[in-house]
């Protein structure tokens, strides 16, 4: 099991239009094969919002059953749902990704 994390800092002026945008974008997100949960968090503390105070930062953890899910989503769906969030809100927010595992 891995994690695939994604950070999204958001211009203040359109939180509660993102926090709207976000929910069926994360069950979209959950609907390719081997994404199993989601969880939201605020970011409250971040070296990069400390660089962007007008914004909001959301943090989004997938788990999922492993990299070669994970490549797949990357290739084959992602692509589509990164273009829905910039046809939505242009340059309004912007986002960086990790991939965390487990270390044994």
């Amino acid at each position: 099991m891995i994690i695939y994390e994604v950070n999204c800092l958001v211009d203040n002026g359109i939180v509660d239009e993102f926090r709207a945008w976000l929910t069926p974008h994360v069950e979209a997100v959950l609907q390719a094969e081997g994404f199993h949960s989601a969880q939201v968090f605020k970011l409250t503390d971040d070296e990069q919002l400390t660089a962007r105070p007008y914004s909001t930062g959301f943090s989004i953890r997938y788990r999922v059953s492993g990299q070669s899910a994970l490549d797949h989503y990357l290739l084959h769906l992602a692509p589509a749902l990164r273009r829905d969030g910039i046809d939505t809100f242009g340059n309004q927010f912007t986002t960086y990704r990790r991939v965390l595992t487990e270390d044994a």
